[in-house]
């Protein structure tokens, strides 16, 4: 699976996707079947690339798999030239953004990777089954977790954390983060309480239908 940039117009998405496919996997000897998706939101268009574990022999696909195609070593030369192929596609179509491959410890960056809140959890919130999915409080508590890092990054460098609008100080600052942090766990728990009460209404509803039980 490719993520491709939404900048990108969907033809050069898919192009971009191909030609790389063909450079790093149909010449190594796979064949490769290349889809590009994009998602109802269209905030996360990527590319699908379905692979064959055995080279081609004549006609025919050999008898046995090339273990060299999983090694590790192998899928991050993968990472890097595909990001150099989404900045060079980029760079094509006059834009300004860039894509970097390597982790955010390998970068230098003191942050913790925000988790994928995944189509299931979106599911059930569009819905109206969960108003506030687990999948969505991990996201907000890491995004939560890197504000602190930030602010105590600053602290420990500087002593003082300077802010426009709100404070020049660390403990001004302090003190917005911890509305914010109250703000948030009022909504977790109202939203904790809705599906409670939706929970118990659907149980009176099937209670209802079903008539007295014995």
């Amino acid at each position: 699976m490719l993520a491709v940039p939404p900048e990108l117009s969907a033809e050069l998405q898919f192009k971009t996707a191909v030609e790389w496919a063909q450079r790093e996997l149909v010449a190594a000897g796979m064949v490769a079947e290349v889809s590009l998706h994009h998602t109802k939101t269209g905030k996360n268009p990527h590319v699908h690339i379905l692979c064959t574990m055995r080279k081609l022999d004549g006609d025919h696909f050999a008898s046995k798999k090339v273990r060299e195609w999983n090694d590790v070593a192998m899928l991050v030369k993968q990472r890097e030239s595909w990001a150099a192929a989404v900045n060079a596609a980029l760079e094509q179509a006059g834009r300004d953004e860039r894509v970097d491959h390597r982790s955010l410890k390998d970068r230098g960056i003191d942050r913790e990777p925000e988790p994928k809140i995944g189509v299931a959890a979106t599911a059930m919130k569009r819905k109206g089954l969960l108003e506030d999915p687990r999948r969505f409080q991990k996201v907000r508590g890491v995004k939560m977790l890197n504000e602190v890092r930030s602010m105590l990054g600053a602290m420990r460098k500087h002593g003082e954390i300077p802010q426009r609008g709100v404070g020049h100080s660390w403990w001004e600052k302090s003190i917005t983060f911890m509305s914010r942090v109250r703000e948030q766990v009022a909504g977790a728990g109202k939203a904790i309480k809705n599906a409670w009460e939706k929970l118990v209404d659907s149980r009176q509803e099937k209670g209802q239908e079903n008539g007295p039980q014995r």
